[in-house]
């Protein structure tokens, strides 16, 4: 028995680690989801969304949902999703409220960048297409 609760144990802990987003846990192993933090009025914000949805066709290839959370209010910038709680986004991310950060998440449900300053869209399809899953999918 004691080997059993040692697996189990285990199992727990690797599972909370690999499924930080709780709250896009509807998402997994169905969607990669990338996540931009910003302020109010914060340009940045605008240019990152601006970059991505002007690859519309690359995002759905890549099974991209685009959230954005400005200060308390969560919204889908692209693809279909459950609209997400803000509070909940920022907690998992652990991203203070004020600064700009954009990060990816993983089909299984794991962060895969996390970037302070505006991701080029080259540099994003590239980190994902590197993925094992991606791979996968492109066979």
């Amino acid at each position: 028995a004691m080997t059993r609760l040692l697996v189990a144990l285990i199992f727990v802990l690797v599972s909370s680690q690999v499924f930080a987003m709780n709250s896009l846990s509807d998402l997994t192993w169905n969607k990669r989801v990338l996540i931009v933090f910003a302020d109010t009025g914060d340009k940045q914000l605008e240019r990152q969304v601006k970059i991505l949805t002007h690859q519309r066709s690359e995002l759905v290839e890549r099974d991209l949902v685009v959230i954005s959370v400005i200060s308390d209010e969560a919204s889908i910038a692209f693809g279909n999703a459950a609209k997400p709680d803000a509070a909940a986004l920022r907690d998992e991310a652990g991203v203070k409220k004020g600064s700009f950060q954009v990060i990816l998440v993983g089909k299984d449900g794991s962060i895969k960048l996390r970037s302070d300053t505006v991701v080029p869209d080259v540099e994003l399809f590239d980190i994902i297409d590197r993925m094992p899953m991606r791979q996968a999918e492109r066979g």
